[in-house]
């Protein structure tokens, strides 16, 4: 995935003073039609916007590293309560 940031090269976000708006970055992404299909389809189940599809994305993704830059492992908990192992490469 391709991230561009938009227009002006400005401060960080942290950095931007002012209203809500102000402080938005606009970004444009390139997927593949394969993974653009299945964005839209998890967007569609959860009833979300495209926006908060990406902001729910990356805080998942922000937990999984945090979680495995501690040594900690992530795991799949099935319904006969067997455990299942998450490798992620």
């Amino acid at each position: 995935m391709d991230l561009v940031r938009h227009a002006q090269e400005g401060p960080d976000l942290e950095d931007r003073k002012g209203s809500p708006e102000e402080r938005f970055v606009r970004l444009s992404v390139n997927l593949s039609n394969e993974t653009a299909q299945a964005f839209r389809d998890l967007i569609r189940r959860k009833g979300l916007s495209i926006t908060d599809g990406i902001r729910r994305a990356i805080i998942v993704w922000k937990f999984v590293e945090d979680e495995t830059a501690k040594g900690n492992q992530l795991a799949i908990i099935e319904r006969d309560e067997s455990v299942r192992k998450v490798v992620l490469l």
